[in-house]
């Protein structure tokens, strides 16, 4: 670190000063110091842990590794905007099995051709997508996450169906968008307390990885 200790030494020594001075006052002892050198004393002494606080803000690694991590998520919340706006841009786009766009999809086929467009290159199949990235808690989930699910045509328990997160509320519940079947590229809530709820399997975090 680049702040010298000199500063913590000589707040040390003024403090000490101050405090046998109180308690020499609180004895009954005579002598003790004047009152304007008393004051003078912490003046200094605060004076110096501003200092020493400053010094810890300006170059303490952990200051800048914070500063780091924030400039970091403030990227990936801006990139991951502009995925949703562009994701959105498809809405209404017809379903169709094996189609990877832009004038069909199938639920695959949307999130990879969405995540290409900004550098990321996913895997074709929703399950192979699975094995992308990092999984996550469903408590840690985030706009840009990718959500799996069990389709009719996978079977219970394996992934056949992939989403991606546009929006997440404090209470826990999110909307994603999704290449569907039946409607098209639409948005979805989650959890719906109905098919989608029952045939969730997990969450997997592509953006800010090794995908």
């Amino acid at each position: 670190m680049k702040f010298s200790i000199k500063p913590t030494i000589i707040f040390s020594i003024l403090t000490a000063c101050a405090t046998l001075s109180i308690k020499a006052e609180e004895k009954g002892i005579p002598y003790r110091l004047p009152e304007a050198h008393t004051m003078t004393t912490f003046d200094i002494a605060n004076e110096l842990v501003e200092n020493a606080y400053q010094s810890v803000r300006e170059y303490s690694p952990f200051a800048e590794m914070d500063e780091a991590t924030n400039n970091e998520s403030n990227e990936s919340n801006g990139l991951v905007d502009k995925m949703a706006d562009y994701a959105a841009k498809f809405l209404g786009t017809r379903y169709r099995r094996g189609a990877a766009g832009p004038k069909a999809f199938d639920c695959s086929g949307f999130v990879g051709y969405v995540f290409k467009q900004f550098g990321f290159t996913l895997n074709r199949s929703s399950k192979a997508q699975y094995t992308q990235g990092e999984k996550i808690e469903n408590t840690d989930i985030q706009p840009g996450d990718l959500l799996f699910f069990s389709s009719r045509s996978s079977g219970k328990g394996r992934v056949g169906h992939v989403a991606m997160v546009v929006d997440v509320k404090e209470d826990g519940t999110m909307t994603f968008i999704h290449a569907s079947t039946k409607k098209g590229v639409t948005y979805q809530k989650f959890p719906d307390n109905g098919y989608y709820s029952r045939n969730f399997i997990g969450a997997r975090r592509i953006i800010g990885t090794n995908a």
